[in-house]
């Protein structure tokens, strides 16, 4: 547990000014919230997915960030409350682009916090960045796949699900299908040219063997993107392949690198492809 001072004078101070404007309010579960700043965007319900970021407190001793581990911000799915401590309710009462401390005493608390005593108040702090649209994020990425595939030269086509193939070596051996094992190499980069892994490059992966990537297309063990692409190329194909942020990963993001709605892009070489094993033949029933 440490103490943060300017989170802390921050903190007072805006909750000074909240209570100067609106003052406190209460979730329909009877949980003490006020809004330091209030937002201009959407009002919040149930079913939306927003982006946050989060502190909590221990009286005035600061506990957990998530800026820290998250950056860019959390994503949040607003449901149904399942009690008042998961303050699904207090959420439903902002707004995108909200500021909001939610004071939570520990005595009345199922389970006190470690560290914590009779008396003491918990206070999480949410900032609700934004609110995420599905639509929106696509046009986005359309925009900016639209001006890599120019800016690089690209000729490609669209794969069923929205995937961009740009194929250099066009293949002639058997064309994966679902549940076929393929073989690939691959690079995958940022649209800025950052690259994050490779089966081909060692200084990305020290001290690890170098060796195809094999998995079954359509069994979800690949993201969406991959067995989307994988199954529109033939064996000895070498193509860009241009995967939108939803058919990457998404809002979650990976590691250090890939973060919230990322466009991804990867050069692929496929070797081989196995047929399915064939599925097994009921016997017969008997006379």
């Amino acid at each position: 547990m440490k103490t943060n001072n300017l989170l802390l004078v921050a903190l007072g101070g805006l909750a000074l000014a909240s209570c100067g404007k609106s003052g406190p309010r209460k979730t329909p579960g009877g949980i003490e919230f006020i809004v330091p700043k209030e937002g201009k965007g959407d009002k919040l319900k149930e079913g939306d997915t927003i982006v946050v970021h989060f502190s909590s407190y221990l009286n005035d001793s600061l506990m957990m960030s998530s800026r820290e581990q998250a950056p860019t911000g959390m994503p949040l799915v607003l449901q149904k409350t399942q009690n008042k401590y998961d303050l699904m309710d207090g959420f439903a009462m902002l707004t995108e682009g909200d500021s909001a401390v939610f004071l939570l005493p520990v005595d009345s608390m199922p389970q006190m916090p470690p560290m914590a005593k009779k008396g003491d108040v918990m206070k999480v702090a949410f900032v609700v960045e934004t609110k995420y649209s599905s639509a929106k994020q696509n046009q986005k990425d359309e925009k900016e796949i639209a001006e890599y595939i120019k800016k690089n030269n690209l000729n490609t086509r669209k794969s069923p699900k929205g995937v961009y193939i740009a194929e250099t070596v066009v293949g002639t051996g058997a064309q994966a299908k679902a549940g076929d094992e393929v073989s690939v190499n691959y690079t995958g980069k940022l649209l800025d040219g950052t690259k994050f892994d490779s089966n081909t490059d060692s200084t990305l992966r020290p001290g690890m063997p170098l060796e195809p990537l094999k998995f079954n297309v359509g069994e979800g063990r690949v993201i969406p993107g991959w067995d989307d692409a994988l199954a529109q190329l033939k064996v000895g194909s070498k193509a860009t392949i241009v995967i939108p942020s939803a058919l990457a990963y998404g809002l979650n993001g990976s590691g250090p690198f890939i973060k919230p709605n990322s466009i991804l892009v990867f050069d692929v070489e496929l070797l081989d492809v196995k047929p399915a094993a064939a599925a097994p033949v009921a016997p017969a029933p008997s006379k």
